[in-house]
């Protein structure tokens, strides 16, 4: 099985990032082939651009996408919502084609505050599930106050976080088993 991972912060020392290599660690020890595509170099979606055709780093990522079985993505709340960045790649990929319809998602977050990212997640959950993708929404793994189970390097010090991820890794890998061959576009 195939997992790719997403981030929705583009910040080098991003807690999101951290959570999201936990994660992938987390399936990757229960048999799955993960990687992380990094959506640093996606330009901002342009219906003028589009028009021109896909620029390559958007199909770098469609085509990521496309290759996966399921999808994580880790991405903090900004003003109530998913990032900028986060949209903007839903946008290149419900287009020319929506690589949405049948995937499997994952959303995961986290932040220093005590919000634990719950309205992000459901909006990048409607956003996915409005173009026929499918997100595991149990178990959470929407995770307030980071620096009380993470350390600076990234390494999970609370137990039961660790546990969740384990769970968390089970249920996607299970899920994505059961849905199965995702539409392809």
């Amino acid at each position: 099985m195939k997992i790719l991972g997403i981030c929705g912060s583009l910040r080098k020392e991003s807690w999101n990032l951290k959570l999201l290599k936990n994660m992938l660690e987390a399936t990757a020890a229960k048999g799955a082939d993960t990687t992380i595509f990094d959506l640093n170099n996606v330009p901002m979606f342009h219906p003028d651009v589009e028009a021109q055709g896909i620029p390559a780093d958007a199909e770098a990522l469609r085509d990521a996408v496309r290759n996966a079985d399921a999808i994580i993505i880790a991405c903090p709340e900004y003003n109530g919502s998913m990032t900028a960045t986060l949209k903007n790649a839903i946008e290149w990929l419900s287009r020319r084609g929506n690589l949405l319809t049948g995937k499997v998602f994952f959303i995961i977050g986290t932040g220093p505050g005590r919000s634990g990212c719950p309205r992000m997640h459901m909006h990048a959950s409607y956003s996915i599930e409005s173009e026929g993708g499918y997100v595991l929404h149990q178990p959470r793994v929407l995770l307030p106050h980071v620096a009380n189970f993470m350390d600076n390097a990234g390494n999970i010090t609370d137990p039961e976080v660790t546990s969740l991820l384990d769970q968390a890794a089970d249920s996607l890998i299970r899920f994505t088993g059961q849905v199965g061959n995702p539409i392809d576009a």
